[in-house]
């Protein structure tokens, strides 16, 4: 959630930017600059212990659970990790990393592929919605740089509200409420006169801003859908549905050319078609991340059934020697 207030200021600094600089060109090679220095930084970056861990290079995870828990004062517990401990931790999941996964893993099954569906379909109606709106700043008749600044702001309190919600009422009811509320503002600007802009402007604003509240929860929930094995396969695919979205939203765009309340009323219909969706799939707040296909499949039967407790292998973190990794860190 704090990376997402990041992406925000920058939408904010572009505004001013640009208005600074005024030529495209020299907009462009100013925002295309910090790609070569963060590119150059990232070499820095420490490896994922897990990763090692998993390609046999445990001694180095070491290293680098040491180094995090010297950052965090957590030097005492650090001393009580070993090569064995790490090992023996991830046991189940080296076992699990022998097998390969691709994306047909996400269809196999009857519940991941509802999971996978519907997060594909949310991701594809935010990012479709999110740049509809985003590529239409001058149709608004408001000052470009100042609309441009208004779009970020408006990200500030969306993603607090967003946070409070997803942390006290659940994953689900944010994420579906963000898309249902947005397609309704991006509906009932079209029924609003164009004299009224400020008025229009204020919808829009508000509309963005529940869309970018989708895409910060996008992130979380989708990853507490899936289980460990096909997760980075889920988030990959998903995220590239919502790039599609955002590729066929100036598309649409276009045929306001021809009918103009036809961009709107498709963008808000696939915002709210995703909205109601997202109630097909379970909440993830407060409960345990599932590790395997299976997990997950047999949580949907239990919990369809007479909602048993969840088995032992769907806990983490039940050893001791994985509770002292979760201190370290």
């Amino acid at each position: 959630m704090t990376s997402n207030y990041i992406f925000t200021a920058g939408q904010m600094m572009l505004a001013g930017i640009a208005y600074g600089i005024q030529h495209w060109r020299w907009i462009q090679f100013t925002l295309s600059v910090p790609f070569f220095v963060f590119f150059l930084y990232s070499w820095w970056f420490p490896e994922s212990a897990r990763w090692l861990i998993l390609n046999d290079k445990a001694d180095v995870a070491l290293k680098q659970l040491r180094r995090v828990a010297k950052m965090n004062g957590k030097e005492d517990e650090a001393k009580k990790l070993t090569v064995e401990i790490l090992k023996s931790s991830m046991k189940d999941e080296q076992l699990t990393a022998k097998n390969k996964h691709s994306v047909l893993d996400l269809f196999r099954t009857p519940v991941i592929r509802k999971i996978a569906c519907c997060t594909m379909l949310v991701w594809f109606a935010t990012g479709f919605a999110y740049y509809g709106l985003a590529i239409d700043l001058q149709g608004f008749g408001v000052d470009i740089y100042l609309i441009q600044f208004i779009f970020g702001a408006v990200d500030v309190p969306a993603k607090a509200i967003c946070f409070l919600s997803m942390s006290l009422i659940g994953r689900r009811f944010t994420q579906s409420t963000s898309l249902i509320i947005a397609g309704c503002i991006i509906l009932a600007n079209i029924f609003i006169p164009k004299e009224l802009k400020t008025l229009r402007t204020s919808f829009a604003a508000i509309g963005k801003g529940c869309l970018a509240a989708a895409f910060s929860c996008c992130y979380l929930y989708s990853g507490e859908l899936y289980p460990t094995m096909i997760r980075q396969t889920g988030m990959g695919l998903v995220s590239t549905m919502a790039r599609v979205g955002a590729m066929i939203a100036p598309i649409v765009r276009m045929s306001g050319d021809y009918v103009s309340f036809l961009p709107s009323t498709i963008y808000a219909g696939v915002a709210i078609i995703a909205g109601f969706a997202v109630f097909l799939l379970p909440e993830t707040r407060n409960t345990p991340l599932p590790e395997t296909i299976e997990g997950v499949e047999n949580r949907a039967i239990k919990t369809a059934g007479k909602g048993k407790d969840l088995e032992r292998s769907d806990i983490p973190l039940q050893e001791a020697h994985l509770s002292l990794m979760k201190q370290t860190v």
